[in-house]
């Protein structure tokens, strides 16, 4: 019987512990003078952004640091603030209008419709949703496709517009 009761009492505070074990997402990480953030959040050149649909070309990235608060003491599974860092800072732009404002100054792409966009060989089917550093190291290549292949003028397989941005190495 008393192993039972300290089987319980182990149990039983084992359970409890493990209701604290996730870090505090609200936890205030400094990361400078002017820079507060907390867990999870992402930031370039000090500005907060959204991280997923950002595209910065590899070659302007100075730094990329991730800092962790307190929590990080305790916890292994702290999250912390990313920051990066870029060497130039270049304004960025939706892909979209990146997009529009090329097409808008070559005359063979001023009436295409139905352009397909593909960024370091992903092909982006909403360009509204993400945004480009506007680098002049990224590259950019304008072709015809067809799903035959490279477009050569022949009417049996009809040409798609391909924009090809590529902003890595």
């Amino acid at each position: 019987m008393k192993l039972f009761k300290i089987i319980i009492f182990f149990l039983f505070s084992t359970f409890v512990y493990g209701q604290n074990t996730l870090p505090n997402m609200e936890e205030e990480i400094i990361i400078n003078d002017s820079l507060i953030a907390k867990p999870g959040e992402r930031y370039i050149d000090g500005i907060k952004i959204g991280l997923e649909k950002i595209i910065i070309h590899e070659n302007n990235i100075k730094e990329i640091k991730v800092y962790k608060g307190e929590s990080a003491k305790i916890y292994s599974g702290a999250i912390g603030a990313t920051i990066i860092e870029r060497k130039k800072k270049y304004e960025f732009v939706l892909l979209s209008k990146f997009i529009a404002d090329l097409k808008s100054g070559n005359k063979k792409l001023k009436n295409e419709k139905n352009i397909e966009v593909i960024l370091n060989e992903i092909l982006i089917e909403k360009p509204e949703e993400y945004k480009i550093e506007l680098n002049p190291e990224m590259k950019i290549t304008i072709q015809n496709y067809s799903d035959d292949g490279i477009y050569h003028g022949g009417k049996e397989n009809k040409p798609k517009t391909q924009i090809i941005i590529g902003t890595k190495k």
